[in-house]
């Protein structure tokens, strides 16, 4: 089968997953006060798009949650790249950073909650901190991962062509490591978007999280479904973006 037979099948399984949602939904099968009919969906969404949510437009809220997240996204990969090449490359680094690295990766974000609101406040510092964190931590391990697998012989192959330590770097080790670094970029934007809730449960008056667990206090379930709809969506285009880019680095990839 080819790749675009396996794309039709996707869409028609989730059309399928739709319909289904859709007749139960005017069947009057779906119980409103736990899985919303789209008929209920419909009205909230209506209503968020025309009023907004606790005073919040609604595009202000997704502006809110994206600016967290990229933010987040974008100070891990300015950082946590250059330190995970220097973690591949150096074993002293590696020797002195690992540690640490392993001790963090497996803490839950979320129990970190109290403490960046303890050192950050409750401002968008402790937020934006959270996340940058998660993703670092990931971006570090991969980068550090690609540098790291990028067989020697080619190293050596390249100084016996006289090639220099600076055109090794960049010219060998960067090219060969660069689809480790693409795909530990992928994870860290999923878990940067990811984050967004929980980082959000910092006295946030703002953004989807905040939108998600307000609506779920005053048991307002259409509105709950709304935000984490759009949460899908909005990652499911920030993968694509990523996953886009990637195919474009790395067009000689499986050929």
């Amino acid at each position: 089968m080819t790749a675009n037979s396996y794309r039709a099948i996707s869409l028609a399984t989730v059309g399928a997953a739709l319909l289904v949602w859709i007749t139960a939904s005017f069947a009057g099968a779906l119980d409103p006060n736990k899985f919303p009919p789209v008929q209920a969906l419909w009205v909230a969404l209506t209503d968020l798009v025309n009023n907004g949510y606790s005073g919040r437009s609604f595009h202000a809220q997704i502006l809110a949650s994206v600016g967290r997240a990229l933010t987040g996204f974008a100070l891990a990969v300015m950082i946590g790249i250059p330190v995970g090449i220097w973690v591949g490359r150096s074993r002293l680094f590696d020797a002195i950073v690992s540690p640490f690295l392993t001790f963090m990766r497996p803490i839950p974000p979320i129990a970190l909650v109290p403490l960046f609101t303890f050192y950050f406040g409750i401002g968008e510092v402790s937020k934006v901190s959270l996340i940058f964190l998660t993703a670092f931590l990931y971006l570090v391990v991969n980068t550090a991962a690609g540098v790291k697998g990028v067989p020697e012989d080619l190293i050596l192959a390249s100084q016996s062509l006289g090639l220099t330590n600076r055109q090794i770097f960049f010219r060998v080790i960067i090219p060969a490591a660069s689809a480790q670094i693409l795909t530990g970029m992928r994870i860290s934007m999923t878990l940067s978007w990811t984050l967004v809730v929980a980082a959000e449960l910092i006295a946030a008056q703002v953004g989807l999280g905040f939108l998600i667990m307000d609506a779920t206090t005053f048991f307002r379930i259409p509105y709950v479904f709304i935000g984490i709809i759009t949460i899908g969506l909005i990652g499911l285009a920030l993968e694509g973006i990523l996953l886009a880019l990637e195919t474009r680095l790395l067009h000689w990839r499986g050929k």
